[in-house]
């Protein structure tokens, strides 16, 4: 009779390292990630301004909680995550110019909806916490927030 404990557990590791990375790429394309990186993949290093384990939210009400870096200098915003959630998820770069923020609130909550030139269907939403951060270390460089 056949049974899971005559599975060599190498195969048990190969198939959730698998599993891992099919799930990383279908959340990249249902979130919008990978449509995002066509256009803003990051080629260069990140900033030295980062605030590591944020949550962010794109379309659809998905999100990454927890688990996403931002950075910014004078040129604009990066995103990146960790080693964990990297497969499907490249690092991005926009740039100032590329920007639109949206203030809007979400039931008590007061977030930012930062749209992008090359992706306006694809929003990003942060904590106004996060935002207010960000804000103060781009200085004259962060774009006119709009009311939504």
């Amino acid at each position: 009779m056949f049974t899971l404990k005559h599975i060599n557990p190498l195969y048990y590791a190969i198939f959730f390292l698998g599993l891992w990375l099919l799930l990383n790429f279908i959340v990249s394309r249902l979130t919008g990630w990978a449509q995002m990186a066509v256009h803003y993949r990051n080629a260069g290093g990140f900033p030295e301004k980062v605030w590591r384990f944020q949550t962010i939210r794109t379309r659809w009400g998905m999100g990454y909680k927890g688990c996403t870096n931002v950075g910014v200098d004078s040129r604009g915003l990066h995103f990146s995550f960790g080693f964990l959630f990297r497969f499907g998820h490249p690092p991005l770069f926009v740039p100032w110019g590329d920007i639109t923020i949206i203030e809007k609130q979400i039931s008590k909550l007061k977030v930012l909806e930062l749209r992008f030139r090359k992706t306006e269907d694809l929003p990003v939403r942060i904590f106004a916490e996060l935002g207010d951060r960000l804000a103060q270390a781009a200085g004259s460089n962060w774009p006119s927030i709009k009311n939504g």
